[in-house]
């Protein structure tokens, strides 16, 4: 019986796409991010310009500050995937001689930056739904 044996070049080729197919995801997960990133700029436009005192003020400001410094951060990220993918493709079609493990190291860092991403957000989110839940209380304690 005649055994298939994988070359080392067919090997790492197919390695090379798990790493190019897992960095796809990373781009859905900030497709998603951006989406979330939206909402709560227009939550923030929408229910809190108006009515609002100044101490909610000041909560609102840094909020944004913290919005805008997440999406350079998520714009960094982006741009570190697109390089990525791109370094991936030329290896796989033999445009560019770059390491599986320099690949593979690569993607590890941009990996840990997308999961950095989260908490951050979680944190956004947790303070907008606390100075929500800070406005929902005065403005039913003013129409009492």
């Amino acid at each position: 019986m005649k055994t298939f044996v994988l070359s080392p070049s067919v090997n790492k080729g197919a390695n090379l796409q798990a790493l190019y197919l897992s960095s796809r995801n990373w781009l859905s997960y900030i497709e998603f991010f951006e989406d979330e990133i939206k909402f709560f700029k227009k939550l923030l436009m929408k229910y809190f310009i108006l009515e609002i005192n100044d101490d909610s003020i000041n909560r609102i400001n840094i909020i944004n500050a913290e919005i805008k410094r997440l999406e350079r951060e998520k714009n960094q990220v982006l741009n570190d995937i697109f390089c990525y993918q791109s370094n991936l493709k030329a290896t796989l079609e033999d445009m560019m001689q770059l390491s599986e493990q320099y690949l593979t190291i690569q993607h590890n860092d941009i990996q840990e930056k997308v999961k950095a991403l989260h908490p951050v957000l979680d944190q956004i989110k947790q303070r907008l739904y606390t100075i929500t839940e800070l406005e929902i209380r005065e403005r039913n304690r003013l129409s009492e």
